[in-house]
């Protein structure tokens, strides 16, 4: 079996959609705070998740590597992996965020879920966690069966993780993820399928910073 590379060719309602694999261990640029080592496979979820908006936008403007160099030079790297607020904000600064096809209103995290179903519906993004400590992004909002749920464009495909698992009700074929199950000696002992796009349960949702999408 071969474990997925750092991209994925998905789609969502006919529309192309690159996604960032950070299972991928190939994802070994810097991304750094006070000198932890850190990378972007395991480190880097805020970055690849802006990336994800801007493709989901329609835009190519950068690497994950650019982004992250960009990110600890303005002030975006926390330690929580990204300080988002800080992120978007010197993105929206220094025309990054134009260049990704949404603009950043400096409205900080948030927890207005009504709002955020308003803003998914208009065709606009949201950066989340739908678990402490992991960023995704949000791509869509619906009703289904009674419940509000979104659909979550997720860089490390936690679709199997145990905090999120109960909170998803489809997975999206296509955006599979195979990865390697290695013991302490990193030894492969197995493989694992994930997704990196499923829909979620909107009630999980956490901590959101809006990003609204600029008009062609």
């Amino acid at each position: 079996m071969k474990a997925t590379g750092k991209y994925i060719d998905a789609a969502w309602m006919g529309k192309p959609l690159i996604l960032c694999n950070q299972r991928c261990r190939e994802w070994t640029h810097p991304y750094e705070y006070q000198g932890n080592g850190s990378m972007l496979c395991n480190a880097g979820c805020g970055i690849f998740s802006v990336i994800h908006a801007a493709h989901f936008f329609g835009k190519d403007p950068c690497t994950p590597e650019e982004l992250a160099d960009f990110s600890c030079k303005y002030g975006g790297r926390g330690d929580d992996g990204t300080d988002r607020p800080a992120l978007l904000a010197a993105m929206e600064a220094h025309g990054l965020a134009k260049d990704c096809g949404f603009s950043y209103h400096g409205d900080g995290l948030r927890n207005d879920l009504p709002v955020l179903a308003h803003h998914l519906e208009g065709g606009n993004a949201a950066l989340c966690n739908l678990r402490v400590g992991h960023i995704v992004t949000l791509i869509g909002y619906r009703v289904h069966d009674g419940e509000e749920q979104v659909l979550a464009a997720d860089p490390y495909s936690e679709s199997i993780d145990s905090r999120v698992l109960p909170a998803v009700r489809e997975v999206i074929p296509g955006s599979e993820v195979v990865s390697p199950i290695r013991n302490a000696d990193n030894l492969i002992c197995g493989w694992q399928t994930s997704y990196a796009l499923y829909w979620c349960a909107l009630a999980t949702v956490r901590d959101f910073n809006l990003l609204h999408k600029i008009s062609a």
